[in-house]
């Protein structure tokens, strides 16, 4: 396992888009945490508060959609070029080739999201004035502390659940646009359905996943914003072994 996740890593720090997709990540998260810091200028009791949930939402609403790209395309790659078959001649155990890849994605994702939140929140107060910096208080703010680890594990949530749909599709583009239609839209139209757009609105994973993300209560009273990331994580694990098996009965 070890060898492989090397293998890997090798594999994908050599790849140029990975390094650019990853800076866009910052790219958007950082530009809009300045935006918010520049924004906070005490001038008005609007602009007096710097709220750490502000700070993150370029991370909320762009980084992610990067890390989703990221996490599909660290499976569907091969299968476009056809590397496919010299790595499985490599490592036989096709079910290792994909808990590497995951493993090692979401090891990347998982810290490369927590150092964006920290700097997302020293950007904003380092360019908010000084009244408004003073009400993010970054190591004893509620909120703050919630995001930094809330905001890792949905990049580890959002990582598994798109490496199952990769690994079930094999192609970049199908697998991409239903990630991201499912993410943006599906559950969202869906719930204007009759009769079953109420289970969909209260059940569907990205639904959940928002209320976690967001700190909002799920549609469903009974269920708290953590029964929504367990929910979506049922979701992401299930389809990632799903893509296991898969994997390991179709042709390479």
């Amino acid at each position: 396992m070890i060898k492989t996740i090397r293998s890997e890593w090798t594999k994908l720090t050599s790849t140029k888009s990975f390094w650019w997709t990853t800076a866009l990540v910052l790219f958007f998260s950082l530009g809009y945490a300045a935006l918010t810091g520049s924004l906070a200028t005490g001038d008005s009791f609007a602009s007096l508060f710097l709220f750490a949930g502000s700070t993150v939402t370029g991370l909320y609403l762009l980084g992610f959609v990067i890390i989703m790209i990221q996490a599909t395309m660290m499976f569907t790659t091969e299968f476009r070029f056809g590397y496919q078959t010299q790595t499985f001649l490599a490592t036989p155990k096709r079910w290792v080739v994909a808990v590497a890849k995951w493993l090692l994605y979401l090891i990347i994702a998982v810290i490369l999201t927590f150092i964006t939140v920290l700097l997302c929140f020293y950007l904003a107060k380092a360019l908010a004035s000084d009244a408004a910096s003073s009400t993010l208080q970054v190591w004893n703010d509620e909120q703050a502390l919630r995001i930094m680890w809330q905001y890792p594990l949905a990049a580890a949530l959002l990582v598994t659940f798109c490496s199952g749909i990769a690994l079930l599709l094999r192609q970049t583009a199908g697998a991409v646009a239903l990630v991201l239609m499912w993410h943006f839209a599906i559950e969202n139209l869906l719930s204007f359905l009759p009769r079953v757009g109420e289970y969909v609105a209260k059940y569907g994973p990205f639904t959940n996943f928002y209320a976690f993300v967001t700190n909002y209560q799920t549609i469903d009273p009974g269920w708290s914003t953590t029964s929504g990331a367990l929910y979506f994580g049922a979701w992401a694990v299930a389809l990632f072994v799903l893509g296991i098996v898969v994997l390991e009965k179709k042709d390479a």
